[in-house]
């Protein structure tokens, strides 16, 4: 991504912001892209090199915590509302009045509460690997719910998040960052269910500064890019989103959104990853089933939780057609309605 078309904008919250942004061709809607953790802008390098030729206008920002955008280290500055927020403010920059959002992991939760609060910005949303991610409609989180997941998957499918969430988490990643790089990016998908997804089992890697070759789709190149980028600044920040979940600011932040800023309108995209085993299918399915109201878009990819990366032809692929079926009366705009 070329560093000259990235640019810098200060909130109104007071954080600064490094986006990349390209503008559209006439006609061209702009294609929002929100990454998720451990990855900054870069993460959606591959869908830049494929849409920036194509002339639509691609805005895709370092999300708080990530490279060269501020990093706070208190959690309750990333509820939801925030990153809403935030991204109008970009938006504003560019003047921009509306845009169809994306996003993978956890870029899919900043999302999601874009089109809670601000729907009327969002034409249309895609979701990848998670899915559309509902508000919390009591005090609960994914690291509470593990025993129950762990029951249904047959694996403790969120145990790494009850380590990420430890005081002392950032500072052992950074230490291992090498040893962090391979396990959270494995060859094959299945190493997960006997090392991040075994209770203790992400501390006791890292500790022992265990190392994995990389996969096909990571270069020394990128991996080298990845480091530098968590490096500066640190992992602090990152794992806020994560740490987010287990601080009553989020369930607090989410009782502002009303029953029927809940429910999706937009046209919505979502696109599961066969050999994900940390968000499997199912989760976006069920969210789907009960929220969105519009018109929606379900294919799968192969691939684990990167098959952004490592089946990016079939993703951006799968992207583009969407893209392309959207109707003038689909891409209708949604009243504000929180």
């Amino acid at each position: 991504m070329e560093r000259s078309r990235y640019k810098q904008v200060k909130t109104k919250r007071g954080f600064n912001y490094s986006y990349y942004f390209s503008p559209p061709a006439t006609s061209k809607p702009v294609l929002f892209f929100a990454h998720g953790f451990p990855g900054g802008s870069s993460f959606w390098r591959r869908q830049v090199a494929f849409f920036e030729p194509l002339g639509y206008g691609l805005l895709v920002p370092d999300l708080l915590g990530y490279g060269g955008t501020d990093k706070p280290t208190d959690p309750k500055l990333y509820v939801g509302s925030g990153h809403a927020n935030d991204f109008l403010d970009i938006f504003a920059a560019e003047g921009l009045e509306q845009v169809i959002a994306i996003g993978h992991d956890w870029g899919s939760f900043a999302v999601s509460r874009l089109v809670n609060h601000h729907p009327q910005r969002v034409s249309a949303c895609g979701f990848l690997a998670v899915g559309y991610f509902p508000p919390v409609l009591q005090n609960a989180d994914l690291i509470t719910r593990s025993p129950e997941a762990s029951e249904i998957f047959g694996y403790d499918i969120f145990a790494f998040m009850r380590f990420f969430v430890q005081p002392d988490a950032a500072t052992l990643i950074e230490k291992h960052i090498d040893s962090f790089i391979g396990l959270f990016f494995p060859e094959s998908p299945y190493s997960w269910t006997d090392h991040l997804c075994v209770d203790g089992g992400t501390q006791a890697w890292l500790e022992g500064n265990k190392t994995a070759r990389l996969p096909s789709y990571m270069t020394e190149e990128d991996k080298q890019l990845l480091k530098d980028s968590l490096l500066n600044g640190g992992l602090s920040g990152p794992l806020c989103w994560f740490r987010l979940q287990i601080d009553e600011a989020n369930a607090e932040d989410d009782a502002t959104i009303s029953s029927t800023a809940r429910e999706v309108v937009q046209p919505l995209l979502f696109i599961p990853f066969t050999e994900d085993l940390i968000a499997p299918p199912v989760f976006g399915d069920t969210a789907m089933d009960r929220f969105a109201k519009g018109p929606v878009t379900r294919e799968e990819v192969g691939g684990d939780h990167w098959a952004v990366q490592s089946h990016a032809l079939e993703v951006n692929d799968t992207i583009l057609r969407w893209i392309q079926g959207l109707s003038v009366a689909d891409l209708g705009r949604p009243e504000e309605t929180t």
